[in-house]
């Protein structure tokens, strides 16, 4: 069989079962995004191995089907790992402290907030993330020179602003 044969005779089992594969993956799996991705990867995965599909039509139906069973069980394992990262997520979530709603945090997330957008994520990677002002340089693509000069005029903005932001408060209550 040459292999315009070989592709026309996968093309055509392929048309013919299309229905009843997607059918399998959507019976079997319960997110219909997952069942649709692993149809792809069915389509994807038999593609590459065509040339050791049967010529027998029904022998060719039941390689894809034994295809489609291998590509669900790839899928579901993807799927309990995605699962197992997701829940050891949540739970790192529930054993960190809240943030707090104190006003003098809120006031250094806002005067963080009002800095330029460079100089705002230069402060935070180092003071939030816990970066060296030369890890932070090299996350954010400038000299680390620079990275020093833009967070002392950072730290005497954000210091501008809160006490700016105390005075205007002080004010107000007397």
């Amino acid at each position: 069989m040459s292999s315009t044969e070989t592709r026309d005779s996968f093309d055509q089992v392929v048309s013919a079962n299309r229905v009843a594969l997607l059918s399998y993956f959507q019976r079997r799996l319960a997110n219909p995004a997952d069942a649709a991705e692993a149809f792809g990867e069915l389509l994807l995965t038999a593609w590459r191995s065509h040339r050791r599909m049967p010529a027998d039509e029904i022998a060719a139906r039941m390689w894809l089907y034994g295809v489609a069973r291998n590509v669900l069980r790839n899928t579901r394992r993807t799927l309990a790992r995605r699962s197992a990262a997701v829940q050891q997520f949540k739970e790192q979530l529930t054993a960190a402290p809240a943030p707090t709603n104190d006003p003098l945090h809120e006031d250094m997330r806002d005067a963080i907030a009002a800095l330029p957008v460079e100089d705002a994520e230069l402060v935070r990677l180092i003071y939030w993330d816990g970066l060296a002002s030369h890890e932070a340089a090299q996350v954010l693509g400038i000299n680390p020179s620079t990275a020093r000069s833009r967070l002392t005029k950072a730290r005497a903005a954000i210091r501008a602003t809160i006490e700016s932001n105390a005075e205007s408060v002080g004010q107000r209550d007397a």
